[in-house]
């Protein structure tokens, strides 16, 4: 619970309609069906780092979308995900379900490449994909799997344990963020 606009709020709560909040999200108008679907207060705080769109990575990737929609308004959104990962030097074939796996999470923890290997770049890609959503009211198809790698690997114990640390009540919360954020990408 947050206290939002004097009110206490479940960031968890279904129902919530933002359109009667604001009429801009971090500067756009956001889609009808992104609203609709997207329908609890936390996926629209910008301001709590476990949220889809709360760090500042994650406002950055949603800029850049902006700005490659833009730049790129013919191009498939697919583009811009292999995009993002050719800047961590991947391959969108290497991006699989390997990524899950206990072995390849811990080298990236114990090799201290955490925040930047594995934390930002799912950060990039969870804000890029529901930014979609956001901006266009859909996530497309060829997307999707990517991020959800990215939230599966995020919901992992140890990725939790090194993101949050001894925080038991975050950790708590950001799974329970990742898991609606996975019942909303299905619906997109």
């Amino acid at each position: 619970m947050i206290i939002l606009n004097g009110d206490f709020v479940d960031m968890l709560e279904e129902g919530y309609d933002y359109s009667k909040v604001a009429k801009y999200f971090l500067g756009e108008i956001p889609h009808e069906r992104a609203i609709e679907i997207a329908n609890y207060p936390f996926f629209w705080n910008v301001s709590d780092e476990l949220a889809p769109f709360g760090s500042e990575e994650a406002y950055i990737s949603f800029e850049e979308l902006c700005t490659w929609l833009r730049e790129h308004p013919k191009s498939s959104i697919f583009k811009c995900f292999e995009w993002i990962l050719e800047c961590w030097e991947i391959e969108v074939d290497d991006f699989n379900d390997s990524i899950l796996e206990e072995k390849n999470i811990n080298k990236l923890i114990l090799d201290q490449d955490f925040d930047e290997e594995l934390l930002m770049l799912d950060v990039a890609i969870i804000a890029t994909g529901f930014g979609q959503l956001v901006l266009q009211g859909k996530i497309d198809n060829n997307v999707k799997n990517i991020i959800q790698l990215s939230i599966l690997r995020q919901m992992n114990s140890q990725v939790l344990d090194a993101f949050l640390g001894d925080n038991e009540q975050w950790k708590y919360e950001r799974f329970k963020y990742l898991s609606k954020l996975l019942d909303i990408l299905e619906e997109a």
